[in-house]
């Protein structure tokens, strides 16, 4: 069984993460998955770019995530990506059996402004999908 799990450090990751190790029996892989998203810059001219902050922090978060696996026995990999998270957890999730996502509790109005990783792969991951609150 393969399962993908969302991770960004956050309490809503980490019970989707602990989640997965609950899931995962002995001959589970679980790959973890972490995102760092571009930022706009003030001119419109300068376009996106990588906060080298931003892809330490995921870098960090991955060897948690790892370290909490390892721990547990459970055989994990890790991919440090750039893009949207959502997208990369879709992608990441093609040929998986589970994807597992943390759900952070948005009110509507937070999810239209900030988008919402969970109800992007909910919708469009190619394989089932379990949020964890």
């Amino acid at each position: 069984m393969k399962i993908v799990v969302g991770y960004d450090g956050s309490e809503a990751a980490k019970r989707a993460l602990a989640r997965a190790a609950d899931l995962a029996g002995e001959d589970a892989n679980v790959l973890v998955v972490a995102a760092a998203e571009a930022r706009a810059r003030a001119a419109i001219t300068e376009g996106a770019h990588l906060d080298p902050s931003e892809v330490e922090r995921r870098r960090k978060d991955l060897e948690e995530a790892s370290a909490f696996l390892s721990e547990r026995a459970i055989r994990a990999e890790t991919i440090e990506a750039q893009g949207d998270p959502g997208d990369v957890i879709v992608a990441a999730a093609k040929d998986a059996d589970l994807a597992v996502v943390g759900s952070r509790g948005l009110n509507p109005l937070q999810r239209l402004l900030l988008g919402s990783v969970s109800s992007k792969v909910v919708h469009r991951a190619d394989c089932d999908v379990l949020v964890v609150r």
